[in-house]
């Protein structure tokens, strides 16, 4: 089968580790795979990663258009690829949906939409916009019952995230009284949770002063998380980085990471966490639903600072046990999130789509558009 891999520039940005690993899988289980990515990148390290998978044929178009420039663009790649059509589209990231939608219509295929959060359920393409769309690929099984409230299910898969499993994990927390290395992931919109977060490391850091703290920063509301740790006195403990994909070896190699945000997102940094044995604490966000509390991860249910102090306090004066549940949380990944198991699962969907199972494409797109 021939996939056209449609990716947005955000999804990209963020996730192009990711992205170029599921590329290798694909090819991997024999799929012919081209890659139609944005013509301009943001991050030059991206950019030159994703020119390295040379196995793959690759075509640059923009994603952002006018709306009468929409039918140009499709034409457009339509007839670069016109040699070699695509049996299949799959867009990821929603920057990449029309180009997927516009494709699909001017060459006739079937487009999946990646819909990798709660707020994309909530805004996919209905009626006669999604005449095209042969189905919906969620990331977890609690999203796909979230889209499911709104679309037929028969459309929707859920294909978990994968990422690569190191051999072996490294020993977290080795010498918990000599330092205490953590992370802290997210977007930066919740600022009650970078509060409560925030609030509980401070605590945390007068009884623990070997802490080192990687905070990721950006997001509009950066400079007011930034000037509340500077309150509480812990700017002598974090670094700052703007995003933390370019820095995840860095950021993966720490004692435990925190997750303080949930917004129904899942970002392969947390599963790469969990894949090399790290304590990964979190707010409750019952989209995640790998999370599961004591089993593969610690859950804060509430934005209270007294119990983030608490549960980092615990992962830390019982490193033992927090070197047992990071390994719990790695034996999840190794069953359900490698690469091998995303490309395969994916592939099942491709072919359901294409070729029929509960579906054939044309009663989808039927069923898509209200018909």
């Amino acid at each position: 089968m021939h996939v056209a891999l449609i990716i947005s520039e955000e999804r990209l940005l963020h996730e192009h580790s990711m992205l170029n690993r599921l590329v290798i899988g694909l090819i991997a289980e024999s799929q012919r795979v081209t890659r139609i990515v944005p013509a301009l990148m943001s991050w030059e390290h991206v950019l030159l990663g994703e020119q390295r998978i040379a196995l793959a044929s690759r075509l640059e178009t923009e994603m952002k258009v006018l709306p009468w420039s929409r039918l140009r663009r499709a034409t457009l790649l339509a007839t670069e690829m016109e040699k070699n059509l695509p049996d299949i589209f799959y867009a990821v990231g929603e920057g990449a949906w029309n180009v997927g939608m516009d494709l699909a219509e001017a060459i006739e295929r079937p487009v999946l939409l990646d819909v990798w959060n709660g707020r994309l359920a909530r805004r996919v393409p209905r009626g006669r916009h999604a005449r095209m769309v042969g189905g919906y690929v969620t990331p977890t099984r609690a999203l796909r019952e979230v889209l499911c409230q709104s679309i037929d299910p028969g459309l929707v898969s859920a294909v978990p995230t994968g990422v690569a499993l190191p051999v072996e994990s490294r020993e977290v927390f080795a010498r918990p009284d000599a330092c205490v290395s953590i992370a802290v992931v997210g977007g930066g919109r919740d600022v009650p949770a970078y509060r409560a977060m925030l609030g509980g490391l401070s605590r945390v850091n007068r009884e623990y002063p070997q802490l080192q703290i990687f905070l990721e920063l950006r997001g509009r509301h950066q400079h007011e998380i930034w000037r509340y740790a500077q309150k509480l006195r812990l700017l002598d403990r974090i670094s700052t980085v703007r995003d933390a994909s370019p820095h995840r070896r860095l950021l993966t190699q720490c004692d435990m990471m925190l997750l303080p945000e949930r917004y129904g997102e899942l970002f392969s940094i947390m599963l790469e966490a969990m894949a090399n044995g790290m304590v990964v604490i979190a707010s409750h966000d019952p989209m995640i639903e790998m999370l599961q509390a004591e089993d593969s991860a610690r859950i804060a249910s509430a934005d209270s600072p007294e119990e983030w102090a608490q549960l980092i306090r615990r992962t830390i004066q019982d490193p033992e046990g927090s070197r047992q549940l990071g390994q719990r949380a790695r034996a999840l990944i190794a069953a359900r999130h490698t690469t091998n198991i995303q490309a395969s699962t994916l592939i099942d969907v491709f072919e359901q789509v294409v070729s029929g199972g509960a579906y054939s494409f044309t009663e989808a797109a039927r069923s898509a558009a209200g018909v």
